[in-house]
């Protein structure tokens, strides 16, 4: 195994040889930073102190075709039939937000812990928070807790952890847990030290795609660097895994890697629905490219929508592309073209900037009315 000073040396080291994003490039950053930290400073996260108030609301929140966005200081708000509904009031920071099957929101955030919003009611499932939730059904949830460096399991009655970050033994010896996704049967958890795959509780190392385990080169008197998925996304073909020289398709474990022919010197890839189309942040950081995976069509490019940025990407079962851009919530087609467009603080709506939106279903027909 690379002790740590080795494993900084040759990280630090390494070159890219294919065109990157500026988004892939800041990720690595705040990734190979972070490599440097020791084990004693990776405590639990400071606590919010504010409070989390449940607002009043139907009895229909379980349906689907409906829109939820994370408003920074305020809390979740709903979006459905033209109308906007406070789901939780809080102050509280978001750390993962999810949708799962059962038309059930899930939320994770700093000082509360994870909630599970249906039918009107919320409840807390845990009192501490986790970076990642990969939900299957509402009683077999994969979360990562980046505080003890571990993977956990929600089976309906208790959290239970199932591998630490050490148990996936690789070059590094001090392997960090990256990303955690599910397409509903099979578990993928991306780390320093390689992608696993799980299923039925068999875990299974992923071997990476032959360009993403070429596109490094480190020091010449310490090894090259594995190859990791940055992120990890699930569509229609399977797993997307994206690596520093790109993103991989994998439909399942025999199957091989196929190039995912996302136009990666423009864009980050952030969000995937389904029939093989995503969406991502360009690389100027105020448009968004839309793609099929594999598709003889060429991407799609929207106009800039923001100068302060692209927060989140969420794709609907109707294929309309969801962005929130600052205070501002703007749907756009396959085309890049602007449908519709909101801002918080209109329709009664509290006012913030939107950090994170998730679709259910078709999502809403229209947005609320300002």
């Amino acid at each position: 195994m690379l002790k740590s000073e080795n494993h900084r040396r040759m990280h630090h080291g390494l070159t890219v040889s294919l065109g990157l994003t500026i988004s892939l490039f800041g990720l690595f950053a705040t990734i190979s930073s972070s490599h440097s930290e020791s084990r004693s400073r990776r405590t639990h996260p400071a606590a919010d102190s504010a409070v989390m108030q449940q607002a009043p609301t139907s009895a229909s929140e379980g349906q689907v075709d409906a829109a939820y966005i994370f408003v920074k200081g305020a809390g979740i708000l709903r979006l459905q039939d033209g109308t906007v509904s406070t789901v939780l009031q809080t102050q509280a920071s978001l750390r993962d937000m999810q949708i799962d099957g059962e038309g059930a929101l899930w939320a994770s955030l700093h000082g509360v812990g994870v909630v599970r919003h249906v039918g009107g009611r919320t409840v807390t499932l845990n009192q501490e928070s986790f970076a990642k939730l990969a939900i299957r059904t509402p009683t077999d949830v994969w979360t990562i807790n980046d505080s003890h460096g571990s993977v956990v399991h929600y089976d309906g009655s208790r959290w239970k952890t199932v591998r630490t970050r050490n148990s996936l033994a690789g070059a590094f010896d001090d392997n960090r847990l990256l990303d955690l996704v599910t397409d509903g049967r099979v578990v993928w958890v991306s780390s320093w030290n390689g992608l696993w795959r799980v299923v039925g509780g068999r875990w299974t190392r992923v071997d990476p795609p032959r360009a993403a385990a070429a596109s490094g080169k480190a020091e010449i008197d310490v090894p090259a660097a594995p190859a990791y998925p940055l992120s990890l996304l699930v569509s229609r073909p399977g797993l997307i895994a994206c690596y520093l020289s790109g993103c991989f398709v994998s439909a399942d474990s025999d199957s091989g890697w196929q190039p995912a022919h996302w136009p990666a010197d423009r864009a980050h890839l952030q969000s995937a629905g389904l029939a093989n189309l995503v969406a991502g942040a360009g690389a100027d950081g105020t448009t968004v490219v839309i793609a099929r995976l594999g598709g003889s069509v060429a991407a799609s490019k929207s106009e800039p929508l923001s100068t302060t940025g692209i927060n989140d990407i969420a794709i609907d079962a109707s294929e309309r592309v969801w962005v929130a851009t600052g205070a501002e919530l703007i749907i756009l087609d396959i085309g890049g073209r602007i449908l519709q467009r909101w801002k918080t603080g209109m329709a009664g709506s509290p006012a913030g900037d939107i950090e994170r939106v998730v679709v259910a279903g078709g999502g809403p027909a229209q947005l609320p009315v300002k």
